[in-house]
């Protein structure tokens, strides 16, 4: 299930380009005013979160040279969880407003609507647009001791990645797996490097669209939980190319 969330700014002032962080930190805080029990179980548990949420994006771009600045912008939130997208719509249906940022780079913001969408019709083929950047990464030896490394999709470990977190994915939230698993990345074009700071960590991630070839039970699930990791975050959401 996915939703749109419509924003007014009422406040001048621009935000920071690492928004993220804040934006996520406001919803679980209105999933929590809502549906105490459901913010605490996820809180809690220590696997994959099965939800993400996109960029904010902007309908009226403001030119400002310190940060984003617009009066009217809308999100996506999505989730295979039908609860969990109607309890974050509740939450901040309560609480409409909030901030986000700090200092000069800090504005108010009002929801002005919020509109459950109706779910596509998968198959077995889907052209993907990111509506937030794809985060993946993969652990390598440097002087005998394995470090984390973030991946972009110019290396063929990129897509090995991707296939095996939304397999594990899907298999940990439906308890269950498919008889048969097909996952192929055919074309991949406009792809945008990114840096995006997660608290004090920076992030490098992908701006891209992409065709894929797979089962329409993991491509429906990608569509819904996000592809990639660090989804819960603001990352991996994706829209289909018409």
């Amino acid at each position: 299930m996915r939703c749109k969330v419509s924003l007014k700014k009422l406040s001048s002032n621009p935000i920071h380009y690492d928004y993220q962080y804040g934006l996520a930190s406001i919803l679980y805080k209105r999933l929590t005013t809502a549906n105490v029990e459901l913010a605490n179980e996820i809180h809690r548990y220590k696997g994959f979160k099965f939800y993400t949420f996109s960029n904010l994006i902007a309908e009226d771009k403001i030119p400002n040279n310190k940060g984003l600045n617009f009066s009217k912008a809308h999100f996506f939130i999505s989730s295979p969880d039908n609860k969990f997208i109607k309890s974050f719509v509740e939450g901040l249906l309560m609480q409409p407003e909030f901030f986000l940022g700090k200092n000069e780079l800090k504005a108010n913001f009002t929801i002005e609507n919020i509109e459950l969408l109706e779910e596509p019709n998968f198959s077995d083929k889907c052209i993907f647009r990111t509506l937030s950047p794809i985060y993946v990464k993969t652990q390598r030896k440097k002087q005998d001791k394995l470090v984390m490394v973030d991946l972009y999709p110019k290396e063929p470990k990129f897509y090995d990645n991707l296939y095996r977190n939304l397999v594990n994915r899907y298999e940990e939230y439906y308890k269950q797996s498919l008889d048969h698993y097909h996952f192929d990345v055919l074309d991949v074009y406009n792809v945008k490097p990114k840096r995006i700071s997660i608290g004090n960590t920076q992030r490098r991630c992908s701006i891209m669209t992409f065709e894929v070839e797979a089962n329409p039970e993991l491509i429906a699930f990608a569509y819904n939980a996000g592809f990639g990791e660090k989804n819960a975050m603001g990352f991996g959401c994706v829209d289909i190319v018409e």
